[in-house]
């Protein structure tokens, strides 16, 4: 009996013993650690810590302050695609040629007076006297204008004089001073202009006999095509310098002619429309300058 009771009493030492133990690990003191219960696919070993960082080492990242990563950048816009610089603005139709032809329109006037309407001035018969006709005429379909002006130079007082520019970067003379058509047989002045093909003949007649069709070329007006009708005996006709008969000659004509539209102006027994496009033309010379 005394030998179970000193039994009992070691087992009850030992017991108590290992509790102390055990309360000792879980505080942290040095013992086992946490105790956990092992999960399937374990080793049943503690898995090792990472190495120790070096002095001055956070991780991986950054050393010190000037290395730490630059906040990112947002994308730059696109570079739009370069464009053309808007058009220059064209100079105004007409630009220096206008100019000039109104210079050349003033010194006419100047010197001859404006274009006016004299009552009874002719025969009786109203006449257009100063500078009666100013045309802008493109006469080989260059498309730019020419100036065509007829007036009377005061020797007489209706128109007997004619002239005709053009601008080439410079105004240029196309057809010097000269004496207007007289068609008739008699004191009969006049111009007229022969539309065919997009050019414009002027077309100079001179008592009857002698017919000229006058074009554009080069800058000069040329002759292109001339005539002469003897119409006093009827014994010599020509075309371009070229002996015919009557019938051939009017027929030349005709075909010279053919297909065009012919604009006649007479000087004399006249109203007040072709002095009305004058000053139009005179108008639209102002508006273009």
């Amino acid at each position: 009996m005394k030998r179970s009771a000193s039994l009992i009493l070691c087992a009850l030492i030992l017991a108590a013993t290992l509790t102390s133990a055990l309360a000792g690990c879980g505080s942290g003191g040095g013992g086992f650690g946490e105790i956990r219960a092992l999960q399937p696919g374990d080793s049943g070993k503690k898995a090792e810590d990472p190495p120790p960082a070096e002095p001055g080492d956070n991780g991986g990242g950054p050393k010190n302050d000037k290395e730490k990563p630059e906040p990112a950048k947002p994308d730059a816009p696109e570079k739009p695609t370069p464009q053309p610089p808007p058009p220059q603005p064209e100079e105004p139709a007409g630009g220096n040629w206008a100019a000039a032809y109104l210079g050349v329109i003033d010194e006419l006037i100047t010197r001859y007076g404006e274009g006016k309407i004299l009552e009874g001035g002719f025969y009786g018969d109203d006449c257009l006297s100063g500078v009666g006709i100013v045309r802008l005429i493109d006469f080989d379909g260059d498309g730019d204008y020419e100036l065509y002006c007829a007036y009377s130079n005061g020797e007489t007082p209706l128109i007997n004089k004619q002239v005709i520019y053009g601008y080439d970067g410079r105004l240029v003379t196309i057809m010097e001073e000269r004496d207007v058509s007289n068609p008739g047989t008699d004191v009969s002045p006049s111009v007229t202009f022969l539309y065919k093909y997009g050019i414009v003949f002027l077309v100079q007649v001179n008592q009857i006999v002698d017919g000229k069709y006058y074009a554009l070329e080069h800058g000069r007006l040329l002759p292109v095509f001339e005539y002469y009708y003897d119409f006093w005996d009827e014994t010599y006709h020509s075309v371009n310098g070229t002996p015919v008969s009557e019938d051939d000659l009017m027929y030349a004509i005709s075909e010279m002619e053919a297909g065009g539209v012919k604009e006649h102006i007479d000087f004399y027994d006249i109203d007040g429309y072709e002095l009305g496009k004058t000053w139009d033309a005179i108008g639209e010379l102002i508006a273009l300058s």
